[in-house]
């Protein structure tokens, strides 16, 4: 009988949710510090990536305030932080068959909002290819695939663009693009 009353007098006077709720809270507030811990990666790895795309270049006519399209280059931009391009394939094709292709490789870009670099196909090249009936030029497609890593390498990027060639404006339309 003496044991029995020392194990009731020690029992403890408060609720077990006193000691327990205190517990379950730490834990909890542990799991979401976790969570937030990875979706703020998440998202840096998302920010702080290069953004690489291509569209078509021209120049501003200053006297008659009009953008003059030059169609055989293509302007190139990079923001958010420096791109190195691993590679820049453009092809121009008629009805499936390619009638020019260029690949460029490694190079490093770096973002300015005042800056692009450019690629240019050969005016000569350009021509030739543009010396056709105009219905056959409307049915001319460009397509210029990127593939781009941040400096450090670590994640591989593309972007995709293609376009067919508005022969009444001089320049190439979008059709599709899309990007990772």
């Amino acid at each position: 009988m003496e044991t029995t009353k020392v194990i009731i007098e020690n029992l403890p006077n408060s609720p077990w949710y006193n000691e327990w709720i205190p517990i379950i809270i730490a834990i909890i507030a542990l799991i979401t510090s976790f969570i937030s811990l990875y979706w703020t990666r998440q998202e840096y790895t998302r920010n702080i990536r290069p953004f690489v795309w291509a569209s078509n270049y021209g120049v501003v006519d200053i006297e008659n305030k009009t953008i003059l399209p030059i169609p055989f280059r293509i302007a190139c931009r990079v923001k958010n932080s420096p791109a190195k391009i691993t590679q820049m394939d453009v092809k121009i094709i008629l009805n499936k068959d390619v009638l020019s292709s260029h690949t460029e490789k490694d190079l490093i870009q770096f973002p300015d909002d005042t800056s692009e670099w450019s690629f240019s196909f050969g005016r000569e090249e350009f021509e030739r290819i543009m010396n056709r009936p105009i219905s056959e030029q409307s049915n001319l497609k460009r397509v210029i695939s990127i593939t781009y890593t941040p400096l450090d390498g670590n994640k591989k990027y593309n972007y995709n663009l293609e376009q067919l060639f508005d022969p009444d404006e001089n320049q190439w339309k979008d059709i599709s693009m899309n990007s990772d």
